[in-house]
């Protein structure tokens, strides 16, 4: 009869053991965890040493849509302009870029995210630029990608839709969010008020004719642009305009 009432406590301590050495695996698992989330916080960005090179692409436009070319021009002038106070960027000037990317592009005039990827390789860049405008109901829709050189890293995505004329503060945006993507130093104050995309309609126009993107190529008839473009922005159009072509560019060095 002893025998009986004793079996009863040596079964609860049996039960309380069991739960003590559950309670201990739990504590366990939840130490690793904890250890391993502070480890992953505790990671410090790699530190950018050296301006990444960056190439520009015209932007991808609707074949058909004959309204919207001019944008393809105007959002590569906006993207460069936004660019100027980003420390970390390097953006090789459209002059050097565009003789490869017509060849590239072909008679499509549009850039994929492979061959965007291969023009950076090739143009011993670590990034590029490439972008689309598409109409919609309202407006249009702007995508700007970023798109790494390498393939083991991953492309970045800006969108937005609004009207054409304004989507000029979009592009900083979209610089400002890459540059926090890169864990690079942020960008800048503007020295001055944003743009718009239509201001720049017309130095967009003589781009197309000066590289000859859907119209037919008129290589150093943009005089008149050209000249106007270095008396107020001469950083912008050394970037957009070939010296060896326009003399007045090479004269203020």
């Amino acid at each position: 009869m002893l025998n009986r009432l004793k079996k009863p406590c040596y079964c609860r301590m049996q039960v309380n053991a069991l739960l003590g050495l559950c309670l201990l695996a739990a504590s366990a698992v939840l130490l690793l965890l904890f250890q391993s989330a502070c480890s992953k916080k505790s990671k410090a960005p790699v530190a950018i040493t050296s301006p990444i090179r960056i190439v520009l692409f015209p932007f991808n436009v609707p074949a058909a849509n004959k309204d919207l070319q001019w944008t393809a021009f105007a959002a590569p002038v906006l993207m460069a302009k936004a660019s100027e106070q980003a420390q970390d960027l390097a953006l090789v000037p459209l002059w050097e870029t565009m003789p490869t990317a017509i060849e590239s592009a072909g008679a499509s005039r549009s850039f994929t995210q492979e061959s965007a990827a291969s023009l950076a390789n090739w143009l011993t860049a670590k990034w590029s630029i490439m972008g689309e405008i598409s109409p919609t109901k309202t407006g249009v829709s702007l995508t700007i990608d970023f798109i790494p050189a390498k393939s083991n890293q991953v492309p970045f995505r800006y969108m937005k839709v609004g009207r054409v004329d304004s989507l000029g503060n979009n592009f900083r945006d979209a610089i400002r969010q890459f540059l926090h993507y890169l864990a690079a130093r942020p960008l800048g104050p503007a020295k001055r008020d944003e743009q718009s995309m239509t201001s720049v309609k017309p130095l967009a126009e003589a781009l197309d004719r000066e590289y000859g993107w859907f119209v037919d190529a008129s290589p150093g008839k943009a005089q008149e642009t050209v000249t106007e473009l270095t008396r107020t922005d001469d950083r912008l159009a050394r970037f957009l305009f070939n010296p060896s072509v326009y003399p007045v560019l090479a004269q203020g060095k």
